[in-house]
């Protein structure tokens, strides 16, 4: 008798591939993009080790511990006791921190989430002046992260920040402060919020400057909450800065890789840059002022421009400047009579006294009142 071979097709015809199939397919593709995260988490972190070996021209970094994880929605790379510093720059800058995590997306490894965890520590030294004294600066926040996207051909990508109940404390001396920073010998810098928002400003949207050409890029800063001490100005309008939120357009910035902030600023300088401010919004003390217009620095490194401004309570600030010793009385009498005038034919319904904002030769006026001398910024 003989036996009748099983018919292979039928079987294949009975396999419920209707049922079965996505599973395997969605296995496979799982497969596959557990591969790629794998082999894209090595070449990260082959990138920062390869980075962090190379001789320090420019930007050196270290780290006492250093790990990659986040499998399977990004790729993090933590650190312990991050540290960079520039030592060939002039200011000599170094930053470090207790922790830093860095969160890569798999998909797109030029987009670069950083969080900041614990103090962190700001050593810099000042060459604004002879003395060449080194500052420390110690901070400590609720919060502070930052994103980056790199752009082809732009000097610098797009950058957010966003930090909450910062405290700042400046030092000065040589040695670095113990763990527990004092009272800020120098000076105490906090901010309920800040937050700062760059991008390159592309002459049509999507376009990115090409390689090698000056490019501007517009910026939006905003403080909320922020607290100044030892500042000359907090004699006459407080402590406390309820808002300052600026919008503006950084003009003719060249390409460098330069890691001193103090060159970099030359070079943008020499290439004919500008600050051109579109929306300036300052609630501190008795100023209430908006204001729009143009500002450089001159040869000294003086700020250098002209802003329109428009002042909620003209009168009161004068008297703030008049009882700090600042203005004269006599000239601030002349100054409210002929601004009142003014006022009146401008006819502003909202009270506000339009008033230019002058900055010239390292001095400051507001309107025609001397109120203020301008120092070199470096």
């Amino acid at each position: 008798m003989t036996s009748t071979p099983p018919d292979t097709r039928n079987a294949a015809a009975a396999f419920p591939w209707r049922i079965f199939g996505p599973t395997l397919v969605l296995m496979a593709g799982l497969a596959a993009y557990s591969a790629y995260w794998y082999v894209a988490a090595g070449k990260t972190r082959e990138a920062i080790e390869r980075f962090a070996a190379a001789p320090a021209e420019k930007i050196a970094v270290g780290w006492d511990a250093f790990s990659i994880s986040g499998f399977p929605y990004r790729i993090e790379a933590a650190f312990v006791a991050p540290v960079i510093r520039a030592p060939h720059a002039p200011e000599a800058w170094e930053w470090s921190a207790e922790n830093l995590e860095a969160d890569f997306l798999p998909y797109n490894l030029r987009h670069v989430v950083l969080k900041i965890d614990g103090g962190q520590l700001l050593k810099y030294r000042d060459v604004s002046g002879p003395a060449r004294q080194t500052h420390w600066v110690s901070m400590i926040s609720d919060g502070a992260w930052a994103s980056y996207v790199a752009i082809d051909g732009a000097p610098v990508g797009r950058l957010a920040i966003d930090i909450n109940n910062l405290v700042a404390l400046r030092d000065t001396g040589t040695d670095k402060p113990a763990a527990k920073a004092g009272a800020g010998k120098e000076g105490r810098f906090a901010a309920g919020r800040l937050q700062l928002h760059a991008q390159p400003a592309a002459a049509e949207p999507g376009s990115p400057p090409a390689p090698g050409d000056a490019a501007s890029y517009d910026i939006a800063l905003q403080g909320d909450d922020i607290d100044l001490e030892r500042l000359a100005a907090s004699q006459v309008l407080g402590e406390r800065m309820t808002l300052f939120a600026a919008q503006a357009r950084l003009r003719n910035l060249p390409a460098s890789a330069n890691a001193s902030p103090v060159e970099m600023s030359r070079e943008w300088l020499a290439n004919g840059g500008k600050l051109a401010i579109s929306d300036l919004a300052i609630k501190w003390g008795a100023l209430d002022l908006m204001a729009q217009g143009e500002v450089t620095l001159d040869r000294q490194m003086r700020p250098e421009g002209r802003l329109d401004a428009a002042i909620a309570d003209y009168a009161g600030l004068v008297n703030a400047l008049v009882k700090a010793k600042v203005v004269k009385e006599k000239d601030a009498r002349v100054a409210l009579v002929g601004l009142g005038l003014v006022a009146q034919l401008q006819g502003d319904k909202s009270g506000r006294v339009h008033v230019p904002v002058l900055m010239k030769d390292g001095r400051l006026f507001l309107g025609p009142l001397l109120v203020a001398t301008l120092d070199p910024l470096f």
